[in-house]
């Protein structure tokens, strides 16, 4: 998932413990899909939660690049 250039912009306005919230609702919400991958036999389903969490994922890591780059300035 690519964050969109508004999402981007006002991710960077918002204070920072605003922001490391996001960030760690979304590592538990990708933990919680690992934790539903555990138990699951499915091949579809499994499919659908690895690719959210893939999804999770990179937008955890385009949000810390930000924060990096906060850090930074």
């Amino acid at each position: 998932m690519t964050l969109s250039n508004e999402l981007i912009e006002s991710f960077k306005n918002k204070p920072d413990q605003s922001k490391w919230n996001y960030i760690l609702a979304l590592q538990q919400l990708q933990n919680a899909i690992f934790e539903l991958e555990k138990d699951e036999n499915d091949p579809k389903v499994l499919k659908d939660l690895s690719r959210r969490a893939l999804d999770i994922g990179k937008e955890l890591e385009e949000l810390l690049t930000l924060m990096g780059t906060d850090l930074n300035e």
